[in-house]
């Protein structure tokens, strides 16, 4: 619910900073506030648990006053869709290498601690301080293009305006369409991760590696999938991604008859296919939504880009919550046996068939099906530059003649 509503404040602010930045400054300096807080709890108990759903729902609020403004960055300040791909490539390129950092040293802060509740504390502290440092260096150097100076303040469209310009728009809606899908993929190819490792491999240290082999494509393959966008255009580079994406997953479903000793290499291998098709689905939506919007906007004379960019986080969660249950579910009905604490218990042979079809099929199914909404993605992107070009033409000859 807060995203939408922060992209639609955000397309209605008014300063000599822009319409994004003051935004982008709060939510990333409450944020990391919020998310010390959230570990820093001076109760215990049920007090405890209360102070956590209050810190933590600040912190998830002021995220998104954070990140749908940064979001919206490059539907108004890339100059053409070659630029708006390179940022969406940098983008996940830096968001792997953060994910790496993090993940890497927030539990080994974590287990240095003088006791779990110490541990935590300091990994919160540390990791914080981080975030404030990142968010600061995006306010004022990463965002500094996003002033008056360079592009028109958001008109103050109606969210229902919004909407209308929704269901006029088959590129947008197929975008939406788009981001539900991979993320749905997404959710449950991370969901799944840990119960491969111990109940597929019989491995529990084997989740670092699977994770890490799905990240490192996010970095390696990323200028590979931006070339192809630019050679190939952004549609044939997303409709390559999502059928990589689905043939490695589909490669898990050989765990099923896999013997033994051949498991481990048979997932790695998977799981780079997997994360290779993952950069570009990562990538390439949010090029495209951002050509869209841009296009819309030029096409319109208003904006509607913070809202847009909004519910298309929100769609994002909702279908990574849903990715993640229709996982739970299908362990459910295989008869996987739930455990209280971390203790790896024997499963019945039809909850391992679960685990292993259900990281196979239902990712596999929704990126091959998200292949038919981007069918009907009909902008082409000398179309897009075309209307963004002669929009920037008219703002500039508005420009001198009030000057």
């Amino acid at each position: 619910f807060a995203n939408p509503l922060v992209g639609r404040l955000s397309d209605r602010t008014r300063t000599r900073f822009g319409a994004r930045r003051p935004w982008i400054v709060f939510g990333g300096l409450v944020f990391p506030l919020a998310f010390i807080a959230t570990f820093w709890t001076p109760y215990s108990g049920h007090a405890a648990a209360l102070w956590v759903a209050v810190t933590f729902t600040l912190a998830s609020m002021s995220f998104s006053a954070f990140v749908v403004p940064w979001s919206s960055l490059p539907a108004e300040i890339a100059p053409h869709t070659r630029a708006r791909a390179s940022m969406a490539a940098w983008r996940i390129a830096f968001l792997a290498v953060a994910v790496l950092i993090s993940g890497g040293l927030a539990p080994t802060i974590v287990e240095n601690g003088a006791t779990p509740r110490d541990g935590y504390r300091d990994m919160a502290l540390f990791m914080g301080t981080m975030m404030i440092a990142a968010t600061l260096i995006v306010a004022f150097f990463g965002a500094r293009r996003s002033t008056p100076a360079t592009t028109q303040p958001a008109a103050p469209t109606a969210f229902g305006a919004s909407i209308a310009i929704l269901k006029s728009s088959p590129s947008l809606r197929a975008m939406l369409w788009l981001v539900a899908l991979t993320e749905i993929a997404s959710s449950v190819s991370l969901a799944s991760t840990p119960y491969l490792a111990d109940y597929v491999l019989g491995d529990p240290e084997a989740v670092a590696p699977m994770f890490i082999i799905l990240t490192i494509p996010l970095l390696i393959t990323m200028p590979l999938w931006r070339m192809f966008a630019v050679r190939r255009g952004k549609r044939a580079a997303l409709s390559t991604a999502l059928m990589l994406y689905a043939l490695g997953a589909l490669l898990l479903a050989a765990l099923s008859v896999a013997p033994a000793d051949a498991r481990v290499l048979l997932t790695f291998v998977s799981v780079f296919v997997i994360g290779t098709g993952f950069a570009g689905t990562s990538m390439l939506p949010q090029a495209m939504f951002a050509d869209a919007l841009a296009y819309e906007t030029s096409m319109r004379g208003e904006s509607s880009v913070g809202a847009m960019v909004g519910l298309s986080n929100a769609t994002e969660t909702i279908s990574g919550g849903f990715g993640a249950a229709l996982f739970a579910l299908v362990l459910t009905f295989t008869g996987f046996i739930s455990t209280a604490d971390d203790a790896v218990v024997e499963q019945p042979a039809m909850a391992i068939m679960g685990i292993v079809f259900a990281a196979s099929l239902i990712p596999a199914w929704a990126a091959l099906i998200a292949r038919w909404p981007l069918r009907h993605f009909d902008l082409a992107e000398e179309d897009v530059d075309k209307a963004t070009r002669g929009s920037e033409q008219d703002r500039r000859a508005h420009g001198i003649q009030a000057e």
